[in-house]
């Protein structure tokens, strides 16, 4: 399993939100396209709050294979053709696959769950080793747990490391690459986090990895798309995973209330998540 991820620049200030609009129509015909693909599983979409004209998909699939075998099909160029008629695919365009952690990670990109998604990514050098990649990783979780231990506003969190290695930001490099992706109530919700103590006692397990070259962060309100939900956001059934991959208690997956994991930690309440992300602020590097 693997999700695509991917960033466009929306023509002439398109916005496509509103599906009774002619950008509307045009991302609708787009993702019924895509679900009908053989090994399409979900897809999620939004522009970013920071810069609105930039649009983000994901797009989970059973392997990268079957996004690529797509990309060879009589189907591709069509579909490639309708989405410029509001995406520049010819400029700034960016696309990549992780490997995340849970899978999917709906909780985390779906604004059924979380309103607003920090979109983070940790870029290291290419030849970043398989030991330092793991110690990221533990150091990682240790400061998902106190967010979700300190911070009332945070709903659900995944991550995992770019297939390809990407180009480092400020740089002419390439490297290797850690997609971060965190639910938060809204925008405000995560820069107020940012000026609390539990925040200043443990960035430094993001900040201070070894060989960190740089972050990245911005964030979107992302819609669900299943197959045949027709764009509308179905969220579907079954046992979700949640923010540390742990499928949670089947009897609690009706649960609007706090979800039993089943190592017997509980996430956050969802009930009162209300809106999307509601606060603008200049992307930045750096959390």
């Amino acid at each position: 399993m693997a999700t695509e991820i991917a960033a466009f620049n929306l023509k002439d200030g398109k916005r496509p939100d509103d599906a009774n609009s002619a950008a509307g129509q045009v991302l609708r015909d787009t993702l019924d396209t895509l679900t009908q693909q053989k090994g399409f599983q979900r897809a999620y979409w939004g522009r970013e709050v920071e810069n609105p004209d930039r649009f983000r998909l994901f797009v989970d699939w059973d392997s990268v294979d079957a996004h690529m075998d797509f990309t060879k099909t009589e189907t591709y160029k069509p579909f490639l053709d309708r989405f410029s008629d509001i995406a520049d695919l010819k400029n700034n365009v960016s696309m990549y696959h992780a490997n995340l952690k849970p899978h999917p990670a709906t909780e985390a990109l779906s604004d059924h769950v979380s309103p607003a998604t920090e979109i983070l990514m940790v870029f290291f050098p290419a030849d970043y080793s398989e030991a330092d990649q793991k110690k990221f990783e533990d150091d990682l979780k240790k400061l998902v747990a106190v967010i979700e231990k300190e911070a009332k506003t945070y709903t659900a969190s995944a991550g995992g490391w770019v297939v390809e290695e990407v180009d480092i930001p400020g740089t002419s490099e390439k490297g290797k690459a850690y997609q971060v992706l965190i639910g938060w109530q809204s925008v405000e919700a995560h820069l107020a986090f940012r000026e609390t103590q539990p925040f200043k006692d443990n960035i430094h397990l993001l900040r201070g990895a070894k060989d960190l070259k740089t972050l990245a962060v911005t964030h979107y309100s992302g819609t669900q798309v299943t197959s045949g939900s027709g764009g509308v956001g179905d969220l579907g059934g079954g046992n979700m995973p949640d923010i540390q991959g742990e499928i949670l208690n089947p009897q609690e997956s009706g649960s609007k209330g706090p979800k039993t994991r089943a190592d017997g930690t509980t996430t956050k309440n969802n009930d009162d998540l209300k809106g999307v992300a509601n606060a603008l602020h200049k992307e930045r590097v750096g959390r």
